[in-house]
């Protein structure tokens, strides 16, 4: 009878416990160690312990602080205090999560009369996304609405803006990126202000990779193989956001940045069947450099095309009697939750053509290309120049130093789509007169932003876009309404500072001016 009467105590115990956790985990008790370590550090630990994830902006909390505290149980919401070093933050919790947001001023507290919700303005969802080890920013994440084509891709500081229709609030945002594990959170987390999201890296076991050996000329192989059954056999439509831009020694020199409209055909036609059609641009010259060379880029837009490598396939896809590649298995990664094989190709040592070296990431069970580096040799570049430019005057000399592309695909209703294209392209120059050389970067980019699978038409011959002109020269007209509830990547810190400090005449465009 004693020992029921210790275990009914016991049980009534352990189910009031279970029950306070349950009504409000931010009153579990957790115990502290005594330990010095920075914010960003002691959140991560007390995330783990109480099992949520925090989520909040960078600007709001100082991470690389440095916190000592003394060993003690206190609840979850007493050592985030302690951590933060006041209480005035507001803390709630969303699911896995916990919020933390900065306090209501007293003028956003005041009372006011209650205003029916504008459903037609779109919500904002924005942040950055960091590594969870190390909280570096990672860049080109894939960031999309679960379940639609809507969708961009954070910058090169990991810092990215989607603009959502109201009726998506509760939906939920999906964050991926090669080699990490897939986050997936709710959008009412984010409630218009910006939020930091961390990655957590996904290692493959040693043995998994060891079971998985296979032979890397099959595996690259097999993406032309099932490339009907992983890509678009019918048209659709794709939204993008496009950048194209010219630095000299790292400061900026031009910047156009435009929204397409894109008509793609299937994935076994060649890409000379795509169509695009500009909705928005703008341009950006920054008029305080006079510069001797006069350096334009050439069918920016047409590249995009060309680098939709599932269409426009290149020789390093193509394997046959007459493939120049050789092929090495390097390594196996994750991408939004799919095993991937990594393949590692460079031409073979009889070739000294400049031809591409680089990896290819696919996905393990389907035979879907997720994602491609690849580069012009660094062994032969001296003697790429006749396959980048177009003209050049008769006293100039320009020698390519580096080109570099990615390209990466993102997986829609059973079918890939392109998703994201970044071309860097270094140049150094000189006229026969001057003696040093000038480092120039031409850079390109482009992102999805939604997919349009449904009645699919070309456009009128009188809306497409030239893609093999020069596409800054294009003419277009101002609108005040710029990019509207258009999605872009954002630019990332550099290439902000860079506009910010350019004296510049800032141009616009909208559809139907191309002439």
């Amino acid at each position: 009878m004693k020992s029921l009467t210790v275990f009914l105590m016991t049980f009534c115990f352990c189910f009031h416990l279970w029950a306070a956790d349950r009504a409000d985990p931010l009153e579990r008790i957790i115990h502290l160690p005594k330990q010095k370590t920075t914010v960003y550090n002691w959140l991560n630990e007390i995330g783990d312990m109480a099992g949520y994830n925090f989520i909040y902006d960078s600007k709001l909390v100082a991470n690389d602080r440095p916190v000592k505290l003394p060993a003690e149980d206190c609840s979850v919401r007493d050592a985030v205090y302690k951590v933060l070093g006041s209480t005035v933050f507001l803390l709630k919790v969303v699911e896995k999560y916990i919020v933390i947001d900065r306090p209501a001023s007293p003028k956003e507290s005041v009372t006011v009369p209650v205003q029916e919700k504008d459903t037609l303005q779109p919500i904002v969802v924005s942040g950055a996304v960091y590594d969870k080890l190390d909280n570096m920013p990672v860049a080109d994440c894939a960031v999309t609405i679960y379940g639609t084509g809507i969708g961009t891709v954070a910058n090169s500081n990991g810092q990215f803006m989607l603009k959502i229709p109201y009726d998506m609030r509760r939906e939920q945002l999906r964050i991926s990126h090669l080699g990490y594990e897939t986050q997936q959170l709710p959008i009412l987390l984010f409630h218009s202000n910006p939020r930091n999201i961390y990655l957590t890296e996904r290692i493959i076991p040693m043995q998994e990779v060891i079971v998985r050996m296979v032979n890397p000329r099959k595996i690259v192989d097999e993406v032309l193989q099932f490339r009907a059954q992983n890509y678009p056999v019918k048209p659709y439509y794709l939204t993008t956001f496009y950048r194209e831009g010219i630095e000299k020694r790292k400061t900026l020199l031009t910047l156009t940045e435009s929204v397409f409209k894109v008509y793609k055909t299937s994935c076994l036609n060649p890409p000379a069947s795509d169509q695009m059609k500009l909705l928005k641009m703008r341009k950006i010259t920054n008029e305080s450099v006079r510069d001797t060379f006069l350096l334009k880029m050439k069918a920016g837009p047409d590249a995009t095309l060309l680098l939709d490598i599932i269409k426009s396939v290149p020789d390093f896809l193509q394997i046959d009697d007459d493939n120049q590649f050789n092929y090495s298995k390097i390594d196996m990664t994750v991408y939004d939750s799919h095993l991937a094989h990594v393949v590692a190709f460079e031409q073979k040592e009889n070739e000294d053509e400049p031809l591409y070296t680089g990896k290819l990431y696919i996905d393990a069970q389907n035979a879907a290309l997720l994602h491609a580096e690849f580069e012009i040799n660094p062994k032969y570049i001296n003697k790429a120049e006749y396959l980048f430019i177009a003209h050049r005057g008769r006293n100039v000399r320009i020698h390519p130093q580096q080109v570099i592309y990615n390209v990466s695909y993102k997986e829609l209703n059973g079918k890939y789509y392109i998703n994201y294209i970044r071309g860097d392209l270094y140049f150094k120059m000189k006229t026969k007169h001057q003696l040093f050389y000038s480092p120039f970067h031409i850079f390109l980019e482009m992102a999805t932003c939604s997919i349009d699978t449904l009645n699919a038409k070309p456009f009128p011959r009188s809306e497409r876009l030239k893609t093999t002109n020069i596409f800054s020269d294009t003419d277009f007209q101002y609108d005040a309404g710029f990019w509207g509830n258009f999605n872009i990547i954002l630019p990332n810190e550099q290439l902000n500072e860079a506009i910010s400090k350019i004296a510049a005449k800032v141009e616009e465009a909208d559809e139907g001016t191309i002439k």
